[in-house]
């Protein structure tokens, strides 16, 4: 593919990231090429101008690195992007012209695929124009068309693989290695600069690095951080390396020495919940770690130890990884780089203690990997290999997540969300039950509005319930009469948080459900999140069962009683049906009808009560949820991320 498209394009200025059988590029290019993770690529006083410009990357996780230093592309007359390997669960990335008055001058666009899993964007424009735009509107396009910019600071990069800091942000601004940052329409070019050194500097002992003039009075102090060379296991072997800093293990041990993983495409999407394969280990290949299944290598990881969506998608029929310590990738972080990535995939993990060296993966994943050094025998069971994938892609993408190795950094946090619970019962009986589901709910910020449905405020069991609940809590009252889906605007609107979140009074939720919500939130973009009822309990039988689903996935349909939707998709869609049922269904049809997605994260936070169809706005028989189960129990019986009395204990 890459020699017919140089053919194509023979006289075209080529950029590519992620690709590492780099010589047929260099051969077949009649003009410079420029490899973006290799290079050093400054920026310059004056736009280059060229006819045609080819950008290739091997995968769309590597496109968003090229997204984030597309300011130092040229302009030209054609830009070609071309991904070649992408995963099959991407649709078609076909770029938004957005903001409208720079496409101007666009005269074609052509999104088309020549073979399985390559993606090409051809764009042709009147005049010479900014190629960066192309790349940046074709990487956004990957990753849904959500907006890209990531949360404060303002942040600069300089030096090789620094793009590797901020994947897929186009609001990065790059700077040369000496400085300084260039001025962003009159204000300061950042508020963080990040800088990479090679190996001739990144040892040094002083602690003092340069600032970099970046147009405010005190420009900041550049946090440095050693490129790949500088961290290889061949170099810290050399003689005299014992007293660098970076051979020293507390300095290796911190999880801001690695980049952050993208967790908008590496992250627990596709997860598959009964796997075909079993277990494979990850061994050395050609001095780098592979995925290894019954002797074959299922996947080869970068030499950067940057784990691609492509890389994951072919790991998900398989069961979990064992990792082998004794012949670990490239260099120590470029290892820990790569189990950070699999375990923000959700990949389940296996190891024996995990050497000191590998201290950056964090507290948590380590303890997760050492607590069960028996992982293996858990893992052949499909419910216990979920809680534990959870569980490790929870820590992972808290820990290494692009946001949360910027504030590591110095950046300051921004205010947690504040999600404002819809509740409405007619229930006298539910309420108390209802706010005790949600004041389990931990690590986030809530609030309840209480949609009393013919129920007085001042009933005794509902007064109780409410004097007892330490969050804060809104009481309306609606008659008995009113329309459901009425009732339930009535209470949005008396919402004040940036997210709504239905609840059902008589379900469970375990204690990190909304937590995991939010976090589904944050990796997948989506406008609404929620999950299924994968668990079941059958009150009128006193049955448990565990349902057969499809979790982790753009879907059409979650449970209504798990909604969680942005406020501002929920004002455009004009919030719920005046309906008396069926308005959890016909919310989120008029959802999609608008453009918007829904994600389906995991079930294993939830759990559906079931009683006579009668007492439900859903009226399925229950022998509906006798079918398609992978099992069920006699009792109530919750799994261990419930955290109920009964759960099997983590």
């Amino acid at each position: 593919m890459i020699a017919r498209l140089l053919a194509e394009l023979g006289e075209a200025r080529v950029f590519f990231a992620g690709i590492d059988d780099v010589e047929p590029l260099y051969a077949g290019a009649s003009s410079p090429v420029v490899d973006l993770d290799r290079d050093l690529l400054e920026p310059v006083a004056e736009p280059e101008q060229v006819g045609e410009v080819l950008v290739l990357a091997r995968t769309p996780a590597d496109l968003r690195r090229i997204a984030t230093l597309h300011k130092l592309l040229p302009q030209a007359e054609r830009v070609v992007v071309a991904v070649l390997d992408t995963p099959a669960t991407h649709p078609a990335p076909v770029p938004m012209p957005t903001p409208a008055h720079r496409w101007r001058s666009l005269t074609d666009l052509r999104v088309y695929q020549p073979k399985n899993r390559v993606w090409v964007v051809e764009a042709r424009f009147s005049g010479a124009t900014p190629a960066g735009r192309t790349v940046a509107a074709t990487a956004r396009a990957f990753a849904g068309h959500r907006l890209d910019v990531i949360t404060a600071p303002a942040a600069a990069i300089a030096g090789v693989g620094a793009a590797d800091w901020r994947p897929g942000d186009p609001n990065a601004t790059p700077a040369k290695v000496t400085g300084p940052v260039p001025e962003r329409v009159g204000a300061p070019g950042s508020d963080m600069v990040l800088r990479t050194l090679d190996a001739t500097t990144a040892d040094r002992q002083d602690d003092a690095p340069l600032p970099i003039a970046n147009g405010s009075p005190t420009p900041p102090t550049p946090i440095e951080r050693p490129t790949l060379t500088a961290v290889s296991w061949e170099r810290l072997g050399r003689p005299g390396m014992s007293g660098s800093p970076l051979a020293d293990p507390d300095v290796l041990g911190e999880p801001t020495m690695i980049p952050p993983v993208d967790e908008r495409l590496v992250n627990p999407q596709g997860f598959v919940t009964t796997p075909a394969n079993g277990m494979a280990s990850l061994a050395e290949r050609d001095g780098r770690w592979s995925v290894v299944l019954d002797g074959k290598v299922v996947t080869s990881f970068a030499e950067s130890g940057g784990v691609t969506d492509a890389d994951v998608a072919r790991l998900r029929q398989i069961r979990g990884v064992e990792v082998d310590w004794r012949h670990a990738h490239s260099g120590p972080l470029a290892a820990v780089r790569v189990l950070a990535g699999l375990a923000t995939a959700g990949v389940p993990l296996v190891a024996d203690a995990v050497p000191r060296w590998a201290g950056a993966l964090g507290e948590e994943i380590i303890r997760l990997i050492e607590l069960r050094p028996d992982v293996s025998d858990d893992l052949e069971d499909d419910l216990s290999r979920e809680e534990y994938s959870i569980r490790l892609r929870r820590a992972a993408l808290r820990t290494h997540g692009v946001a949360a190795r910027w504030e590591q950094l110095g950046a300051p946090a921004p205010a947690p969300p504040l999600t404002s619970v819809l509740l409405a019962t007619r229930r006298t009986d539910m309420v108390a039950f209802a706010l005790g589901q949600i004041a389990r709910q931990r690590d986030v910020q809530l609030e309840v509005i209480l949609a009393l449905h013919g129920v007085p405020a001042g009933h005794p069991d509902v007064a109780a319930a409410i004097a007892a609940f330490e969050w804060p809590l809104t009481v309306i009252e609606a008659d008995r009469q009113a329309v459901f889906g009425e009732v339930l605007n009535t209470a949005a609107a008396r919402a004040s948080g940036s997210f709504l979140l239905k609840m059902d009074d008589d379900d469970w939720y375990g204690p990190d459900f909304v937590s995991d919500l939010l976090l589904a939130h944050s990796y997948s973009g989506a406008q609404v999140v929620g999950t299924v009822p994968e668990f079941v309990y059958l009150s009128s039988i006193d049955v448990t069962v565990h349902r057969r689903q499809i979790t982790e996935q753009i879907t059409s349909f979650v449970a209504g009683g798990t909604i969680l939707v942005e406020r501002s998709a929920f004002q455009a869609v004009g919030g719920f049906r005046p309906l008396r049922r069926s308005v959890d269904t016909q919310f989120q049809e008029a959802m999609q009808a608008a453009g918007g997605q829904i994600y389906r994260t995991h079930g294993l936070g939830y759990i559906l009560r079931r009683g006579p169809a009668a007492n439900h706005t859903w009226q399925e028989p229950i022998g509906t949820f006798l079918q398609r189960n992978r099992r069920q129990w006699r009792g109530f019986h919750p799994n261990a991320l419930m955290a109920l009395d009964g759960s099997p204990h983590l």
